[in-house]
């Protein structure tokens, strides 16, 4: 596996960006900081805020040092001379940037869920309605991924990281109008029915869907060009 072309990249965009995944991460341990240390609500919204914004920050870094800026660099006429297939390539970077923004959301998920009702910020009954918020990262952050890996361009990737920034929270908030969901928010216990389960089941699906049918797409690609 160790001496695997593949892992050989992802262990290098790894140790090339090790120092800003760490400050990302730093930032997002300050946030739990603030939201746990400090009481009241408005530190738990300052600090989820740090938080989120941390590991969006460091997702996008990553991709832009990983991705963009591979091709903005000329890195690939480099990578073109190694025993390297194209595939291989887009694995590589399918996995490095996964893997730093999945470890990262973790980390958001147990903090939020933790801190929210172990300190009494929001009632259980909005467990279903975070749940479903914190999923709903996963298919952004993979429509964004997948359109910098496709497009290499800086300008569709912020575009696109833009519009869902803005169609993101609408779509919550649509969700939260059903009264199957949004009438139990403020309830002391956690109501889990089918609409619930059917929009997390989705965002799952969604998740998956779209890197596969991105490696679908660029494995029809014989080369970086």
């Amino acid at each position: 596996m160790t001496h695997s072309i593949v892992y050989k990249l992802v262990s290098k965009d790894l140790k090339i960006n090790q120092t800003a995944i760490l400050l990302w991460l730093l930032a997002a341990v300050f946030g739990i900081l603030i939201a746990f240390f400090i009481p009241g609500l408005v530190a738990a919204n300052i600090g989820f805020s740090l938080l989120m914004s941390a590991i969006a920050g460091g997702g996008i870094h990553i991709m832009m040092h990983t991705v963009l800026f591979d091709s903005v660099k000329g890195t690939q006429i480099f990578i073109m001379s190694l025993p390297l297939s194209f595939r291989q390539y887009i694995v590589a970077k399918l996995i490095v940037n996964k893997l730093v923004f999945y470890v990262m959301w973790t980390l958001l998920c147990a903090a939020c869920l933790y801190v929210t009702f172990s300190r009494g910020v929001l009632p259980m009954g909005s467990l279903p309605m975070m749940s479903m918020v914190l999923l709903a990262i996963l298919p952004v952050y993979s429509l964004i991924l997948s359109v910098c890996i496709i497009t290499k361009s800086v300008g569709y990737t912020a575009v696109t990281a833009v519009t869902l920034s803005v169609a993101t929270p609408a779509y919550l908030w649509t969700v939260v109008y059903f009264e199957s969901v949004g009438s139990y928010v403020w309830g002391s216990q956690a109501v889990w029915n089918n609409t619930v389960y059917s929009v997390m089941i989705a965002q799952v699906l969604l998740s998956i869907i779209i890197p596969l049918l991105t490696v679908m797409a660029q494995f029809r690609k014989q080369d970086f060009i």
